[in-house]
């Protein structure tokens, strides 16, 4: 039987299957010297060259239960080409055997898998550290990853949920980076606005429950921030409703409980972070009394999307 034949279905073979078909050993090492077949790993061979996909396949074929790790499992969240050499995670010491140049293993007892598509692979949190011990991606390449993987209302959940799955040593590797991402939001305009509140040195949370609601933005020591959309609170009737009963459910539970527009965001953050430093510094100084400060001008004085409309008290 001729390679193409035995090629419908499959891009690589061990030299076992090889000799079942029959090829012999010279066979296999001619094909070889000729260009016609290619070594992948040792004991592996394809009539494809070398890839990450067909890499991916004799791994595949001689560890089943192999995780791609580090930037190759990036690439796979990322729906990108598998790129060389590709980083894969085993449960046994015996490593695989082939040019650093195309597969580097790492042993690990830790073999919980993700699936994308048929990749099997690690957490993408776990990729991430993995990332930063071998020092091939750029941080701030992390950071983004970090925030598109867990970027959905439930990605905070997510991210806690994988971080227990990580040794206690690589959560500590990777807390300084998670540090700077902005995760439980699918929102631009929230990863926006908690970029520039930790850039003036506050610290944040994403999606925060009180009362049994839930608030985008929890500036830690000071108060709660819901980020709205005009356009969308004015279509939803019942969200108008709701917004009221949780702002009155956070005050009267002690919150400082504040609203802006996706327009404040854009165009009013210095107005934002002064009044949250006026209430920062009044708990400092008063942490058993309600909060009572100064606050901003009123609104109609500069806010940019009324001063083009009218410039009277409303």
């Amino acid at each position: 039987m001729g390679i193409n034949q035995i090629a419908t279905n499959r891009r690589v073979w061990t030299a076992k299957e090889l000799r079942e078909y029959g090829y012999s050993k010279r066979t296999i090492a001619r094909s070889v010297k000729v260009g016609a077949w290619f070594r992948i790993l040792r004991g592996v061979y394809s009539t494809d060259p070398p890839s990450g996909r067909v890499v991916w396949e004799a791994v595949k074929l001689l560890r089943p239960y192999a995780l791609l790790d580090g930037k190759s499992a990036m690439e796979a969240y990322n729906e990108e080409e598998l790129s060389l050499p590709l980083r894969v995670r085993v449960d046994t010491s015996n490593l695989l055997r082939a040019s650093r140049d195309v597969v580097v293993a790492k042993r690990s007892t830790r073999m919980r898998a993700e699936r994308v598509g048929d990749y099997r692979l690690v957490t993408a949190v776990d990729a991430v550290v993995t990332c930063l011990e071998d020092g091939e991606i750029e941080r701030w390449k992390l950071r983004e990853f970090v925030e598109v993987q867990y970027g959905s209302k439930r990605g905070l959940a997510k991210l806690r949920k994988d971080l227990r799955k990580l040794k206690t040593s690589r959560q500590a590797g990777v807390k300084g980076l998670l540090e700077m991402c902005v995760v439980g939001t699918d929102s631009s305009l929230e990863r926006k606005l908690v970029g520039q509140l930790r850039q003036a040195g506050f610290a944040t949370r994403q999606n925060v429950s009180v009362g049994g609601y839930s608030w985008d933005v929890e500036v830690v020591g000071v108060g709660l921030i819901d980020v709205d959309s005009r356009k969308y609170h004015r279509a939803q009737d019942r969200n108008f409703i709701v917004d009221r009963w949780k702002n009155n459910q956070a005050v009267a539970m002690g919150y400082v409980a504040l609203r802006v527009t996706d327009e404040c965001v854009d165009f009013a953050m210095r107005e934002i972070v002064k009044l949250l430093r006026q209430v920062q510094d009044y708990r400092k100084h008063n942490p058993r009394k309600p909060v009572k400060v100064e606050g901003v001008a009123p609104v109609y004085q500069w806010h940019n999307s009324l001063l083009s409309v009218d410039n009277a008290p409303i």
